[in-house]
C-alpha cells in the first residue's frame, strides 16, 4: 500500500501544480512559480491563487459575441433609403428589387456581406454594401 502512495502523491502534486500554473497564467501571474507552489502545497496552493489580486495590465477574459446581438445601425442617406435596391450574388446574378430594410435584413441573416455589390437608381455604379452600413 505504501508503494502506491508515492506515485499517487506525485500525480496529485503535478495535477495541482498544473492547475495552479494554468490559472496563474490566466490571471497574468508567473505560471512557473505557481506550478511549484501548487505542487508543493497541493489544493491549498491553488486556493492561494484566488486570494491574490490579478496583475495590473493582465488581459481580461474574452467574451464570445453573438453577431445577431450586435447593434448595427445603417448610416444611409435618406435619399437612398426609399429606393429599390439590387445586389449581386456570388455568381454575379442580380437579385432584387427590394427595400433597403430588406437588403439590410438579408445582410443580418448572413446571406450577403459588406463586400457584396449593391445598386439603386441614384448610384452611378455598383458599390460595396459596406459603404452604406
Amino acid at each position: 500500500m505504501l508503494s502506491m502512495l508515492n506515485p499517487l502523491t506525485a500525480i496529485g502534486s503535478i495535477a495541482c501544480g498544473a492547475t495552479a500554473a494554468y490559472l496563474a497564467h490566466r490571471r497574468g501571474k508567473n505560471p512557473y512559480l505557481w506550478f511549484i507552489l501548487g505542487a508543493f502545497f497541493g489544493i491549498l496552493g491553488v486556493a492561494m491563487l484566488f486570494f491574490t489580486s490579478p496583475r495590473k495590465g493582465a488581459q481580461p477574459k474574452r467574451q464570445k459575441v453573438d453577431p445577431n446581438t450586435i447593434d448595427i445601425t445603417p448610416k444611409i442617406d435618406p435619399i437612398h433609403k426609399e429606393k429599390f435596391w439590387y445586389y449581386l450574388d456570388p455568381q454575379n446574378q442580380q437579385k432584387g428589387p427590394m427595400s433597403f430594410d430588406g437588403l439590410f435584413r438579408t445582410f443580418r441573416e448572413g446571406s450577403i456581406s459588406k463586400n457584396t455589390f449593391v445598386w439603386n437608381e441614384n448610384l452611378d455604379s455598383w458599390q460595396p454594401l459596406g459603404d452604406f452600413i
